[in-house]
């Protein structure tokens, strides 16, 4: 089956729903390089959007604010309402955290020329790290092509490489409170987890000693997404398989080095260029499927939950960079800012949208 043929070309929304296995919440994403940034609920339907540009990654901070890329040219935050509270406007790619002190990191590509043998072509796209607070101001930088050395002796990458943009780095995440951690510095709260698709590599940054001190997959992933650290110390991540051919989700344990659970589907589950994954508070696993324009929802036991499918509109249409479950609990009270009208007994009555969720939303 080539890759054209695996694309849904069926109805829209939500296709499947099991109620007694999913995770409750509901659902953020935007269309790749569209121009809103939509939350659904279980049963597809869209509670709140936000006018983005460009964008492939929002995501909602504790506050209830949206923080969104313009993809390659800033970043922005906006309130739930969508009033604009803090903008970059710069050069930023793929990922971003925004840290607990109220900065800001995020990746940053720049084209420079090669004059350390690192790619045949002779020009690079490199990748940095940057860290900006509410004003702007950078206090700290990190560059990839000041640590080739670590790259290669610590996740075995092959120098030279053979491609301009040899790095491609498509996740950035500051390492939150894990299990390995507790038994490994390498791995402790505060250290940062970066995905380098065009070299199938994963790895953690030293923020303390700024080194490369840990990065595996070399020989074993085809150009994964997203790797995100898990409280129990494993890493889950979406491994894409763009020349393998089909794509799988990877829970690895670092201190190991053992891949401990797996997901893949060789007929059916395919996303060459893009993808995410997030593990949720029961267990299950919520997948990006992004290709294709599908999230579904995997249990333990690798069964479908819940699945949901993007309208095919064209390339831009159907894509989805990234997807974030949040609970109701969190939603819930944010929704009590919004003010729509309902009719309620033939009448038209105006109702908060937490008011009209927390009355239909167990029925719908």
């Amino acid at each position: 089956m080539n890759l054209s043929e695996r694309f849904y070309r069926g109805p829209a929304g939500v296709r499947y729903y099991d109620r007694q296995r999913a995770w409750p919440g509901y659902t953020l994403f935007s269309p790749a390089f569209g121009d809103q940034a939509l939350l659904v609920d279980m049963n597809g339907l869209v509670v709140k959007n936000w006018p983005v540009v460009h964008c492939q990654l929002p995501e909602l901070l504790p506050n209830g604010n949206l923080l969104a890329d313009n993809y390659l040219a800033g970043l922005m935050e906006l309130t739930w309402s969508g009033g604009m509270v803090w903008q970059w406007e710069g050069m930023c790619h793929h990922d971003f955290a925004r840290l607990p002190n109220g900065n800001t990191m995020f990746l940053l590509a720049t084209d420079e020329p090669d004059e350390r043998g690192i790619s045949i072509l002779g020009q690079l796209r490199s990748d940095s790290i940057l860290e900006v607070t509410s004003q702007n101001e950078v206090v700290w930088q990190w560059h990839f092509i000041d640590h080739t050395e670590e790259l290669h002796d610590v996740g075995r990458v092959p120098f030279p490489v053979m491609v301009k943009d040899w790095l491609h780095t498509n996740t950035l995440e500051v390492l939150p409170p894990n299990s390995s951690g507790e038994r490994d510095e390498r791995f402790r709260a505060g250290n940062l987890l970066f995905s380098c698709r065009s070299q199938d590599v994963i790895g953690i940054i030293d923020r303390e000693s700024e080194e490369i001190v840990w990065a595996w997959g070399v020989g074993y992933l085809d150009g994964q997404h997203q790797p995100t650290m898990l409280d129990n110390g494993h890493i889950l991540l979406f491994d894409n398989g763009t020349l393998r051919g089909y794509s799988r989700v990877v829970a690895l344990d670092p201190l190991s080095g053992d891949v401990v659970w797996t997901y893949e589907d060789p007929e059916t589950f395919f996303s060459p260029y893009r993808a995410g994954v997030q593990k949720l508070p029961n267990g299950n696993v919520l997948v990006c499927e992004s290709d294709s324009g599908r999230l579904f929802e995997l249990t333990e036991e690798k069964e479908i939950a819940w699945e949901y499918r993007t309208a095919l509109l064209g390339e831009q249409g159907r894509h989805i960079y990234r997807a974030t479950r949040y609970g109701a609990d969190f939603i819930h009270p944010l929704l009590e800012q919004d003010e729509v009208m309902v009719i309620l007994e033939g009448r038209n009555v105006s109702m908060t949208k937490r008011e009209v969720v927390e009355r239909y939303w167990l029925s719908w």
